[in-house]
């Protein structure tokens, strides 16, 4: 019997998750609730309606399949998310996908079917296959299954995680990963706790254990305005960076990401802004120079 995953979206011909053309499998449910995360849906493991207002054209269709959570009127519609078990007859009958389930049980034989249409492309840009969430590594059998799968047939694989996880659900994946792009959030333990809801031990630990074990990782720092981008922030990061092992083989600099604020108003919860803007490059340009200065490793942003 093929093994099962909680998955909430597989993204074909994504260009920046990887290499080359990716297809990127979305894991539903992490560990962390860091309060700038673009992607709210995949923090819990469990089904959920998500609900878009501005495609609603107030037909009524949600409200004559669920009377109890939906209501419609000629310029008005609500859904009521207490008590939804997220049995999904909303989104089936939704029209223009205002309503939508988020959270699918799928086997990876069907994934894996999914990842096979595109294997052309991923031959002719040198792509792949990445494995992404919410943390994928919470579902680590399942990354393993299908990754030893694309490993048969030579399609390249790359994990996007954030290591809080235990080290076994690594070490399940390791012989099959080609690339892993490992977050670094926050150098400081109790700062990390009150912006992600965890601290940073475990993450640290494994991050060193896999710069051991493997040769080819890549570190992603995201620069929050306000939150980890001083002077300070920076040697913490280098400080860390420097005490890694050999198979870190570039630091990349992400830029605050502002374009989650509809996501949270789709899943019902409320988004944090520490930003009107994005970073110009001149400043990611900046820190990716001090920080390369200072840890003695290839920063890019």
């Amino acid at each position: 019997m093929s093994v099962s995953a909680k998955i909430s979206n597989i993204a074909r011909g994504s260009l920046h998750d990887g290499p080359g053309i990716r297809t990127v499998v979305y894991f539903k449910g992490c560990g962390l609730r860091c309060r700038w995360c673009h992607n709210p849906e995949t923090f819990s493991q469990k089904r959920e309606i998500l609900f878009s207002p501005t495609k609603c054209i107030f037909c009524g269709a949600c409200s004559a399949v669920c009377p109890e959570h939906h209501t419609a009127g000629e310029n008005a519609v609500t859904f009521l998310r207490d008590g939804c078990t997220a049995c999904g007859r909303c989104a089936d009958v939704c029209p223009t996908l205002a309503l939508s389930l988020c959270g699918e049980d799928m086997d990876m034989d069907t994934v894996f079917a999914a990842i096979e249409k595109d294997r052309t492309y991923y031959t002719a840009s040198h792509g792949g296959v990445t494995f992404s969430g919410g943390e994928c590594l919470l579902q680590a059998e399942a990354v393993a299954d299908i990754a030893c799968r694309c490993r048969t047939l030579g399609i390249s694989t790359a994990v996007e995680t954030a290591l809080f996880v235990p080290w076994e659900n690594i070490e399940q994946v390791l012989p099959y990963i080609d690339l892993f792009y490992a977050d670094l959030k926050i150098a400081n333990s109790e700062k990390h706790r009150q912006y992600t809801g965890q601290d940073n031990a475990l993450i640290l630990e494994n991050l060193r254990c896999l710069s051991l074990a493997h040769s080819n990782i890549i570190v992603r720092i995201p620069i929050i305005p306000g939150v980890n981008d001083t002077a300070d922030d920076l040697e913490g990061f280098a400080r860390i960076l420097r005490s890694l092992g050999p198979g870190i083989r570039q630091v990349e600099l992400l830029k605050y990401n502002i374009l989650g604020a509809s996501k949270y108003d789709a899943i019902g919860k409320t988004w944090v802004r520490f930003s009107d803007t994005i970073q110009s490059d001149e400043e990611m340009h900046a820190l990716c120079i001090t920080l390369e200065a200072r840890c003695g490793l290839p920063c890019i942003c």
